[in-house]
């Protein structure tokens, strides 16, 4: 499992860098909250860092993360190669799609997650989509990090559980 591995990669990167220090990731008031990592492609990197981009959504067939397993106030690390960004998460929504709600996202969020009819055709046959409002954007020193497999999103640090807490507690003290 790698996700020990990349937490005390970014604690140390908190300690040695203030870019990444003034994160709070490891603060008493933060540490019940939840640290994902995103892989992120180009131009939504862009977008997200530009502004342009509000709405950071996931889609998949399957039932995997981030779906149900981030929150409000959880900190989202944007990886492209390195860890270059972050932001906040300021709101949530959880979606069982069907032909209804795939309707509904294209004409409610097609602007703020910068999604073209190429990037929604894309995704007709998925069954589960998270969105995630983006705030408090913030582009870090490049951290290269131990994730070398497949996955799409992380989670480091789950916010939700008490059980993510005490293993936390117990690696940092």
């Amino acid at each position: 499992m790698i996700e020990p591995r990349i937490l005390h990669q970014i604690a140390a990167a908190t300690r040695t860098r203030d870019d990444w220090n003034r994160l709070n990731l490891f603060d008493n008031r933060s540490s019940s909250s939840g640290i994902h990592i995103a892989c992120m492609v180009e131009p939504f990197l862009t977008y997200i860092l530009e502004g342009k981009k509000t709405i950071e959504s996931r889609f998949s067939k399957p039932l995997i993360s981030p779906y149900r397993r981030v929150a409000v106030g959880d900190t989202v690390l944007l990886k492209a190669g390195p860890i270059v960004a972050s932001f906040s998460v300021e709101s949530v929504e959880f979606i069982e799609l069907n032909t209804r709600e795939i309707s509904r996202l294209i004409s409610n969020y097609s602007d703020a997650i910068c999604a073209d009819s190429e990037f929604w055709a894309a995704r007709t046959d998925k069954r589960y989509a998270t969105l995630l409002g983006i705030a408090d954007v913030r582009q870090l020193t490049p951290l290269r990090v131990d994730k070398q497999d497949r996955r799409g999103w992380l989670v480091l640090r789950d916010g939700c559980t008490q059980e993510s807490n005490e293993q936390l507690s117990l690696s940092w003290n």
